[in-house]
Order: C-alpha cells, then structure tokens, then sequence
C-alpha cells in the first residue's frame, strides 16, 4: 500500500479515516499493533494491513488516499496506463529499491510520470529527477501493484531487447532464411550443428534464455513449455496447475533459443528425430535450482518442456502441504512402524512424490538406511541414497529394486510401482522387515486393492503387507490477500446434497476477486486433498474375503476415513479454497 515517510502523517492518515467514519478507532489500533508486529520488508503498510483485514474496501482507500495527499492515483493492474517505451528510463535496480515505475511522458509539460509507493519521499524523487533528467510527475499506487508491474514490464523489455540484438546481429541471414523456408514445408527449416552451435552461444539467446528462466521463477512457474508452431515460437508457464502464456520470441530464434537449453541440458543438439532428456542448474536470488529438460520431435520442431525444481521451496512439513492433523498423527504412527507398505496414489501432477519426500524427511535419521529408486530423481535429500533408474542399460524399478535388497536397507522408496515383477518384489521387502513406500494410479483409495489383484498379486498377499493407502489431489489455495466471503444459490446447494448426501447449508464459502499479489488469478499456491486409509483389522478381513471397493470404502468411512471431496470441504470452510476447485479434482459419488 502506500508509504508515507513520517510516522506521525501515517497515524494522521488513520486518525483521518477514523474521523471520517471509515474505519473505527478499535480497527486503527489493531492495524497499527498488527503493523508493528513485522519488521523489514515483511513489515506491512497501514493500508494493506486495513485491506488484508477487511477493515476497508480498495477503491474507497484508494479514493481517500487521492483526497486526502492531492497526488491521483495510477492503476497499473490492467496495463492500460502504462507506456512500456518509458518504462527503462528508471533503472529496475533503483525501481525495486524506491518501489516507482515510469507509466508515462506528460505532453503537456514533459514531465516523467512515475507510480510511486511513497510520493511523499523528497529524497526519491531528488534521485529520480538526476537519474532520468526529467521533472517528476507524481502519481502514488499501491506497492502489491508496482512490484507486479516492475516484474512484468522489466523482464518483458529484457526478453524484447534480446530479441531486437537477436535480429540485428542476423538480419540478413534471415531474411536469406525467409526466403528459402516459403519454398520448404511447414517444419523448422533445417541448419547444421555448427550454424545452432553458433546461435546458441550469441549473447542476445543467452540473454534471453537467463530472463526466461528468471521470469518463470518470478511468476512462481513450476514447468515452462516451448512449444514451436507454424509461425511462431510459443512460451507457456505452468502456474499453480495451469499454463499462462508468456512473451513470445519470433520463429526465427527458435532453433537458437532449443540448441541453447539443449546445450545447456547436456543434451545432443544434432539429434532431433528423437526423445531426450537432460538437467542443469541456473542461479536465482541466491539458490540453486535445478531444471529437468525433457525434448520432443513435433510437426513443425522440437518440443522442450522444462520442470524447475527448487530445493529450498519443497515443502516437507505435512501440515503445511494441507494435511489435517488427525491424518499427519496417522501418517506419523505408521512411519515409525519397523515393516509394511504405505502407497500413495492419484494423477499426475497431484503431489504424491512431495508427500513421499515428507515422509521420508519425518523418518530420516541417522540410525536408518534410507534408499530411494526413482525417475526421475527430483529432490536430492542429505541423509538418503538415491538412485536413478536408466532403462537404456536395463536399471528398472524391478531390477533397481533387487539390488536394493542387497543394501541392507531398512526403509525403500520406489517412485512407481508400474509392473507386477516391481509389485512382488516390493511386496517381498515389506513382508521381510523393510518399510516400504510407493505411489500407483488409481482413483480413490479403496480402489487400489482391485488395481493390485489386476497387476496379479495374490489376493491373501494384500492384508499381509499393505499398511495404509493415501489418495490425493491438488486444488489451488485462494489468495489470502484478496480472499472475499460469497453466497452460494440455494438450489446449487439442493443439487450438491442430492448428488453427495452432504448438507453443505452451514459451509462458508470463499473465493479470490483476483489483486496484484496473485496476478488477478484470485488464487495463490496449491494445497493437498487427502483421503487416508489406514488397514484396519476390520478392512484387512474384507480384503481377504474379496469384497468390493465400494464396500470397503463404506466400511473406512464408518471408520472416520473422509473420501476427497469431503476434505475438499473443510478446507472451503476454512477458507483455504473454493468450491469451484474441489468440483474441478473430485468425481462426486453419494458420501456416507
């Protein structure tokens, strides 16, 4: 929000919201005791700690603020006021530092126009003045919507000037190029190894590689795609589950932009008929991460989709992947059991390897030999052996597996149980001494008895070894920041009751209006949806009497297990996410 420079003026301004019967003096005195809490740049402003608090909408604050400093407002969220031609006037460095962003030129008395967190700060402006050579036009915003537009117009700029440096240094070859690919088919024109080796080393595609690894991981990107079509070249970020464009570079810098990250990845750039896989590191604000590189032949080009994995953002802490405690005390219990299997089972891309690695960070000690086999591996942990399947050279899960055995191991992680050769051995090692944990696809929990007794396990096997089953799903969490309370239609309700025998009168129900600090998504991060079936003396006789999955479902419900969509629910209610997402992952089925 906005930052003035003197204490007394913030209290002033708050006195003055109280005066004009905009917020009450008790809520003042709690934004200012909240305020005061966090130091640094944690420390929050006046404002935004009214606004986070609901104490007071946007647009009134935002029209209070214009009356009461004489200064207009500037609203960057849509892009609509900002010029992106001035925008490199101010440099990023100092921007970031000083919280303004050039929007404009005033043609009326050429005057920078510059969105400032704090336009009240003399010393900023004295700097800007010296830095740009202009006069100084001030508008204030708030800080959530500068940082956004300082992400944003900065990165893109740098992406473009790669680009403009690109086609400078090549212009002639390319229109040369041009020429030659409207006599050619569709797909990428053809260039020798030595012509992509010397592409990828120029400056401008290394520049422009650097900003869109640094842009993906601004924007929070779990996975960027590079996607070549017909006539262009299109970039996607996976966000929260869901891919949003990004700057697009022009066709011709593809093959330069694919040999760089293919260079980079340790992968054969002269071969382009087939799959490749690769890795490497790239720095970001001080922290190694780590970009898994996967390639594909497509119709008009190599396809690359990169996942970008980062250390120190894993998530470890079970309560905060969105487990509730009942589940994490029961997780926990049977961690600490000497033998058995826990497999955790859902999609792809639904967290079962984030929640293993919980797991095995909750139980790694010194005391225990902790081996993984994996594919690939995704998280290196100190204290744990992992391995890397290779099928080229025959290292499987199944034969990894045998030779694990041999390792005197006392808990095994296996990234997938894919065959029944992996299964039997799995199940083996559970049945002599070793924990074992594993994810399989399945729907639900209950489901993965049937999916064992297909892949060919002996039905009498199943009770014997497996400890608990876990399903789960991914739903994005609404943003705190901008998080609103909404009426559900009552006849929406009526059908939800009809469809899962759930009363859903009493639920509150939440949603995100969208604000700077999401990217106006309304949603912020993901949290996990967990149905936890622990076997049971009780399941344990129904699997070996070869009982329905239905039924043993309702049999773990009875019991207190809640199924996805039930969780799904609590965590509506407590405002974690809404309706619409837990609709999106569950397929709902009548609910005991």
């Amino acid at each position: 929000m906005l930052n003035i420079s003197a204490s007394s003026k913030k209290e002033k301004i708050g006195q003055e919201l109280v005066r004009a019967g905009i917020i009450t003096a008790k809520q003042l005195k709690f934004a200012i005791k909240e305020q005061r809490r966090l130091k640094g740049e944690d420390r929050e402003r006046l404002g935004e700690v009214l606004l986070r608090a609901g104490f007071i909408g946007e647009k009134t604050l935002t029209g209070f603020l214009e009356k009461y400093l004489g200064i207009p407002y500037a609203e960057l969220r849509s892009g609509k006021n900002i010029d992106p031609l001035v925008v490199k006037l101010i440099p990023e460095q100092m921007a970031r530092n000083i919280k303004a962003l050039a929007i404009g030129m005033n043609k009326d008395n050429n005057k920078l126009m510059v969105a400032m967190s704090n336009p009240m700060d003399i010393v900023a402006l004295d700097t800007l003045r010296l830095k740009t050579g202009y006069e100084i036009d001030r508008y204030f915003s708030h800080t959530q919507e500068i940082n956004a537009a300082i992400d944003k117009y900065y990165e893109e700029y740098a992406l473009k000037e790669s680009v403009r440096d690109y086609i400078n240094i090549r212009e002639s070859e390319i229109i040369e190029r041009r020429e030659k690919d409207r006599r050619k088919s569709p797909a990428q024109p053809e260039k020798n190894i030595a012509e992509l080796e010397e592409d990828a080393d120029k400056t401008p595609v290394i520049e422009f590689v650097e900003h869109l690894l640094t842009n993906a991981m601004r924007s929070r990107a779990s996975d960027i795609h590079i996607e070549p079509r017909e006539n262009d070249l299109c970039i996607r970020y996976r966000v929260d589950g869901f891919l949003n464009k990004s700057f697009p570079p022009p066709k011709e810098m593809q093959g330069a932009i694919i040999a760089r990250l293919k260079l980079l990845g340790d992968m054969n750039i002269a071969e382009q008929r087939l799959p490749q896989d690769g890795r490497f590191k790239f720095k970001f604000e001080e922290r190694d991460i780590d970009v898994r590189v996967a390639s594909a032949p497509t119709a008009y080009g190599e396809k690359l989709v990169m996942r970008l994995l980062d250390s120190m953002g894993l998530v470890v802490d079970m309560v905060e992947l969105g487990m509730p405690q009942k589940n994490v005390e029961q997780f926990k219990s049977i961690l600490k059991q000497p033998y058995g299997m826990i497999l955790v089972t859902g999609p792809t891309g639904s967290g079962k390897t984030t929640t293993l690695y919980s797991a095995l960070s909750y139980i790694n000690t010194p005391e225990k030999n902790i081996v993984t086999i994996e594919d690939p591996i995704e998280y290196l942990i100190d204290g744990i052996n992992q391995i890397q399947t290779k099928y080229q050279i025959g290292l499987t899960f199944a034969s990894g597996l045998r030779a694990v055995l041999r390792q005197d191991p006392d808990i095994i992680m296996i990234g997938e149980i894919r065959d029944l050769e992996t299964l039997e051995n799995a199940v083996k090692a559970s049945l002599t001494g070793h924990l074992v944990l594993s994810t399989i696809h399945t729907n639900d929990a209950a489901s993965v008895v049937t999916r064992l007794m297909h892949m060919g396990l002996e039905p009498y096997l199943i009770p014997s070894c497996l400890s608990l089953v876990i399903a789960q799903r991914l739903v994005r969490k609404i943003c705190p920041d901008c998080r609103e309370k909404i009426d559900v239609p009552q006849e929406a309700l009526s059908e939800l009751k009809k469809r899962t025998g759930l009363d859903l009168s009493e639920i509150k129900f939440y949603r995100g209006k969208g604000c700077n600090k999401c990217g106006s998504a309304g949603y912020r991060g993901r949290c996990g949806l967990y149905e936890f079936l622990p076997i049971s003396k009780k399941i344990k006789q129904m699997i070996a009497a070869g009982v329905s999955d239905a039924d043993i479902k309702m049999a773990a419900q009875a019991e207190g297990m809640k199924d996805i969509f039930q969780a799904g629910i609590e965590k509506i209610n407590e405002g974690v996410t809404s309706l619409e997402e837990v609709l999106r992952v569950t397929v709902l089925e009548k609910s005991v």
